[in-house]
């Protein structure tokens, strides 16, 4: 997500900046001085004065160094006892190791002095030159020697400037407090505060309402209020309530964007020199940008370095983030968020903790523009960040884990849908470019349990899951390449490892119902973005509705749900709840989605084979067209290159020629048996449950060799009938009924040839049914009983006879000839 990193690192900067000076210079060393003062003066003023005509000076002087001195240009002692200081000068000198160098100045026109009450009051304005803290060491390591007596004025940037007035000091309580107005100055800031109270024993400052700081923060406008304040000068920390700070840049188009840091409790804790070590946020933290960006928590944390540099910030309790610009719309949550910054207050990482949730929504408003939406979701998110070398920060890499979820979702155009690309894993690990001045993401790495999920504009759904996933992203074209410009990044390649599982549903198109879902497992899958192409290797097997096909790779086109696979092919397909399973062996196939046809291929030497139940067919080529139940074999032209296994339909009796048993009496029962067809192409239909073989045919049984130009093989239903396939769901059909051969027949059995124009075999009584034409009539040559013509005869393999028929039931037909050879004596 494009959270506004430097954004918040440079209101923290600033804000930590700010409060150094407000704290450290205004309040605490300030007051701390001012106190010594107050506490001082009034019991000194009343020992041993010397008056030297309209003016006096005291100095204190303890173990040789001088402490303070007080200058009045008159002093006046009233009746009841109090004294009147007009035109007042007080100079305090450092009293400390760290401090010796340092002067204050206090001064004003008339200060009144209540000795008996202890109660020193100030009858008008009252200015306070605060020396602000400062390295006196030189570069030997030695203190530097001034004389103090003649001590030039520091100069302006090293004074906090303090205005006030009706500053009154209770000795007793050891208080000092004003109801008035303060104002104060420093290097080009400005502040106030209405009323002020200090108690000098507990060290605790209590600016009571209405706190301002204004100034200038590098070179731009920025704002510090406070609705109360309290500084506790023993345990060093600084409490505002009800705190914001404002700033106002123009980074914008020369456009002020105002920046506000917000708290209704804030806490500065110092360090002995009266810099800031770190600051906390509490009751509710806020931080909201030019743009209206806004990061809000219950509680908020920055510690800062000696040279007033961030070093870590974190917000914790809940952390809320939402952005509402015109292009970027985007909202987010964590439990917890912490940034770590270098020496030079960069932001270098980020880490957000706890049911981390981030949402961003791009809208570039170019004419040819492409929206997109990211979500990323995890337990812990982990941001190293970089500087781009003009002052702003971008995203190097992020590390998501714990259920981690990345979903880009971009909005193709108007009315033609969305593409998404949803990526997940245990921990994801993403590395960014910087492109046009924005994070781009560049690629991402996935283990354990990753998954990648991607839906195309019609609603199509591919995903895969695997224990290893690293995919690439290729970054859209800039808006002078005439491209369409998109925010969101197209994965370029994918490539997911271990335990592969990749499913494809397709939803139900005009007159379908329901979806689609096609399975496949493997140990790898490679995805390449340009041509749409899914590999899948290392043990495949495909699984549909009503089949499975095992391969050693296969490539799928996710545009089409087209597939080739290659390498040891076996498939396995069933028609229907109750069919019989059917089985395929080949060295490589075809799958064709829209019209669910699979198109198996063999090689020299081994060619595609498919069987189910005892009926197989081996071809250099099968084509299965499921949707149709139609199954093709042949080799582009070659000569019975088609080999047919087929089963022939068992009875319970042989009937005879006349229509009684074989023997005459009795019955004998006839086992199925096998129907072998060669042929250069073979095409199957359930749909009539009929084979046809074409190119020429050759047909074997127990019964006999036939061979002809083309063969019709009926399975067990009624040739003809529609929607067989209802009533045996198997794409054979099971056994065959019947076989029809035609053109040019010639039949071989033992001791007996025949020929004609068209033969009839039927499988349950091995009776052959011979056809001829006119001119050719059919012919039976047997090596005993000699030759026998007619229009029609009759035979079986099974005994010696032949049934002769004119075909005409008026015996008009034509005449039947008999060529009868004399049987030997035996």
């Amino acid at each position: 997500m494009n959270v506004s990193v430097e954004r918040l690192r440079r209101w923290l900067l600033a804000g930590a900046g700010l409060l150094v000076l407000v704290v450290a210079g205004f309040l605490t060393y300030g007051h701390y001085r001012a106190r010594r003062i107050l506490t001082e003066l009034p019991r000194k003023l009343g020992a041993d004065i010397q008056q030297e005509a309209n003016s006096f000076t005291w100095s204190q002087t303890v173990k040789g160094r001088t402490i303070f001195t007080v200058h009045a240009a008159k002093a006046i002692q009233r009746k009841d006892g109090k004294y009147t200081l007009r035109d007042v000068a007080v100079s305090v000198y450092g009293n400390g190791e760290d401090q010796k160098n340092r002067v204050d100045r206090i001064y004003g026109k008339e200060f009144e002095l209540d000795q008996a009450a202890g109660v020193v009051r100030a009858m008008g304005e009252v200015h306070l030159d605060l020396q602000a803290p400062a390295q006196t060491m030189n570069s030997a390591g030695k203190e530097a020697k001034a004389d103090r007596a003649n001590e030039p004025e520091p100069a302006d940037s090293q004074l906090l400037h303090v205005k006030t007035s009706g500053l009154v000091y209770l000795q007793k309580l050891g208080v000092a407090a004003t109801d008035q107005q303060i104002d104060f100055e420093y290097n080009g800031l400005t502040g106030q505060a209405d009323g002020a109270d200090y108690n000098a024993d507990t060290g605790m400052l209590v600016l009571h309402s209405d706190v301002k700081v204004s100034g200038l923060e590098k070179g731009e406008p920025a704002l510090l209020t406070a609705a109360h304040a309290e500084l506790d000068r023993t345990n060093r920390k600084v409490l505002l309530t009800q705190a914001k700070y404002v700033t106002v840049n123009g980074e914008k188009d020369g456009i002020g964007a105002r920046q506000t840091i917000a708290a209704r409790k804030a806490i500065a804790f110092l360090r002995t020199d009266g810099s800031v070590e770190h600051l906390t946020g509490e009751d509710g933290v806020t931080v909201t940008d030019g743009d209206g960006s806004q990061m809000v928590a219950p509680r908020g944390e920055a510690v800062l370095s000696e040279a007033n540099k961030p070093q870590s910030i974190r917000m914790w309790g809940g952390v809320r983030y939402t952005s509402k610009d015109e292009q970027r719309q985007a909202d987010g949550e964590a439990a917890e968020m912490r940034l770590a910054f270098n020496k030079q207050g960069e932001a270098m990482k980020a880490v957000l903790v706890g049911a981390v949730h981030l949402n961003e929504k791009l809208s570039p408003g170019l004419p040819k523009s492409i929206a997109s939406e990211r979500n990323l979701a995890a337990d812990t998110v982990e941001v190293a960040l970089a500087n781009d070398g003009h002052g702003k920060t971008w995203m190097q890499s992020a590390k998501a884990s714990g259920g981690a979820r990345l979903k880009v979702v971009d909005s193709v155009k108007a009315g033609s849908g969305q593409r998404a690309n949803a990526l997940a894993g245990d921990v994801l690990t993403a590395q960014f470019i910087l492109q046009a001045g924005r994070s781009r993401l560049d690629e991402v790495t996935g283990n354990g349990n990753t998954r990648l999920e991607q839906k195309s504009e019609d609603g199509t759904v591919q995903t895969s899951s695997g224990d290893a996933l690293h995919v690439t992203f290729r970054h859209s074209p800039g808006a002078s390449s005439g491209a369409p410009v998109g925010i969101g990044n197209e994965i370029a390649t994918a490539v997911q490892q271990g335990h592969v599982i990749t499913t494809r549903t397709t939803p139900a198109k005009p007159g379908q119902t329901g979806i689609q879902t096609d399975k496949a497992t493997a140990e790898k899958a490679v995805y390449d973005g340009k041509s749409q192409h899914l590999t899948l290797s290392g043990s495949v097997q495909m699984q549909s509705t009503d089949g499975v096909l095992w391969a050693n790779q296969v490539v799928v086109d996710q545009k089409t749900g087209n597939a080739a696979a290659d390498g040891a092919i076996k498939g396995s397909y069933r028609q229907g709840e109750k069919g019989e399973a059917l089985h395929v062996l080949a060295v490589r196939a075809d799958v064709d989605k829209a019209s669910d046809k699979v198109i198996f291929y063999g090689k020299a030497g081994s060619a595609a084979r498919i069987w189910q139940g005892g009926s197989q067919i081996e071809a250099p080529v099968l084509e299965l067209e499921r949707k149709q139940g139609r199954l093709t074999a042949h080799d582009h032209g070659a000569p019975m290159a088609v080999h047919t296994v087929l089963v022939s339909v068992g009875s319970s009796e042989v009937p005879s020629q006349n229509g009684a048993s074989a023997a005459g009496i009795g019955t004998k029962l006839r086992e199925p048996a096998v129907v072998r067809i060669g042929s250069r192409e073979m095409v199957y239909s359930s749909e009539d449950h009929t084979a046809q073989f074409t190119g020429g045919v050759k047909v074997e049984s127990a019964d006999g060799v036939m061979q002809g130009r083309q063969a019709t093989a009926y399975m067990q239903s009624t040739p003809g009938k529609k929607n067989a396939s209802a009533v045996n769901p198997d794409l054979f059909g099971g056994a065959v009924e019947r076989v029809v051969v035609n053109g040019s027949i010639e039949i071989t059995q033992m001791g007996r040839r025949a020929t004609g124009d068209q033969l009839t075999y039927t499988g349950s009584d091995g009776v052959f049914v011979l056809t001829g034409t006119d001119v050719q009539p059919p012919k039976v040559m047997d090596a005993t009983r000699g030759t026998v013509t007619g229009k029609e005869l009759r035979f079986r393999q099974q005994d010696e006879s032949v049934v002769i028929s004119n075909g005409e039931t008026s015996g008009t037909g034509p005449r039947v000839r008999t060529e009868t050879r004399v049987k030997r004596e035996r």
